[in-house]
C-alpha cells in the first residue's frame, strides 16, 4: 500500500507541474508574448482550472496518506506555501477579472496581477523545495522561475503559432544559471542533488537545440520534463513516511479516480491542440 500511495501522490505531483507550469509560464511572460492579450490568454483559457485540480489532488492526498509527513512539510516551508496560494489568488483573479471591463486601464491592473501572481507561484515553489534542500531557497527559485518561464514560452510559441525568440533566449538562460542554482541549493547533499542537477542540463540542453531546429513539439517535451526535476528534487529530500492508518479507502477511490481524470484531462487537451485564432472568454 505505501508504494501504491508514493505512486499516487508523485503522479498527481508531477502532472501538475507538467500541465500547469505550461499556463503558470504563460502568466509569468504575458507582456512580452504579443499585443493582444486577449489572445495570448486564449492560450491557455481551455486548460488552467483543469490543471489547478493536480494540485489540489496532490495536496488532498498528502493531507489523508501521509497527515506525518504533511505536519513536516508545511512545518518547514508554511511561509513560502501562504505565499504560493496568495499568488495563485491574484493571478487567478487577474485572468477571470480582466475581461469584466473593456477599460485599458482596468485591463492593465488585472494583467499586471496575472503577471505578479504567476511569478509568485513560480517562486514560491522554488523557495519551497529549496528549504527542503537544506536551505538554498533563493537559489532554487532561480531554478524554477526559469522553468515555468521556459516551459510557458514554448507552449504559447505552439498554441500562438509564434516563432518568437523568447523561448530560444530563456533556454540558455535557464541552462547556465538554473543548473548552478540547483546544485548550490542542494550543496550540503551533492550526491543526491548532482544527478538531477546533470539530468536537468541535459534536457535543457536538448530543448535548446530543439527550438533552434525549429523543433518546438520536441522542445516542450524536453521543457515538461525539465520541470519534473522541481517535485523529484523535493520527493528525494522528504523524510520518510507511511500511510496513515485507515487510508486504504482514500487510496483505492484515487485509484479508481485516476483513469477517469486522465482521460477527461486528455479529452480537453486533444479537443484544443490546435492553435489559438481568436479570443477566449478570459
Amino acid at each position: 500500500m505505501d508504494t501504491f500511495a508514493y505512486a499516487l501522490l508523485g503522479f498527481f505531483g508531477i502532472g501538475y507541474f507538467v500541465l500547469g507550469g505550461a499556463d503558470i509560464g504563460v502568466g509569468m511572460l504575458l507582456p512580452f508574448l504579443g499585443r493582444d492579450r486577449r489572445l495570448t490568454l486564449a492560450a491557455i483559457a481551455p486548460f488552467f482550472l483543469g490543471n489547478e485540480v493536480w494540485l489540489v489532488a496532490t495536496g488532498g492526498l498528502l493531507t489523508a496518506l501521509f497527515p506525518s509527513l504533511e505536519a513536516e512539510v508545511f512545518g518547514r516551508v508554511w511561509g513560502a506555501l501562504v505565499v504560493l496560494v496568495a499568488g495563485w489568488i491574484v493571478r487567478d483573479m487577474g485572468l477571470w477579472l480582466r475581461g469584466r471591463d473593456d477599460g485599458a486601464a482596468w485591463r492593465a491592473f488585472w494583467d499586471g496581477a496575472t503577471v505578479a501572481g504567476s511569478w509568485a507561484v513560480a517562486a514560491s515553489w522554488g523557495v519551497a523545495v529549496g528549504l527542503l534542500m537544506g536551505g538554498g531557497a533563493p537559489l532554487f527559485a532561480v531554478t524554477s522561475c526559469g522553468l515555468f518561464a521556459l516551459h510557458g514560452a514554448v507552449f504559447a510559441a505552439l498554441r500562438l503559432g509564434t516563432r518568437t525568440p523568447l523561448a530560444r533566449r530563456i533556454a540558455p538562460v535557464a541552462l547556465v544559471a538554473g543548473v548552478p542554482c540547483a546544485l548550490g541549493a542542494g550543496a550540503g547533499h551533492l550526491g543526491r542533488t548532482a544527478p538531477y542537477a546533470a539530468g536537468l542540463a541535459l534536457l535543457l540542453v536538448l530543448a535548446w537545440a530543439a527550438l533552434g531546429a525549429g523543433r518546438y513539439g520536441a522542445a516542450l517535451v524536453s521543457s515538461g520534463l525539465a520541470i519534473v526535476v522541481v517535485p523529484l528534487l523535493a520527493a528525494v529530500n522528504l523524510p520518510d513516511a507511511t500511510v496513515a492508518e485507515g487510508a486504504g479507502l482514500t487510496a483505492t477511490v484515487a485509484g479508481v479516480m485516476l483513469p477517469l481524470l486522465v482521460a477527461a484531462q486528455a479529452w480537453v487537451w486533444w479537443t484544443f491542440r490546435g492553435r489559438v485564432d481568436g479570443p477566449s472568454y478570459l
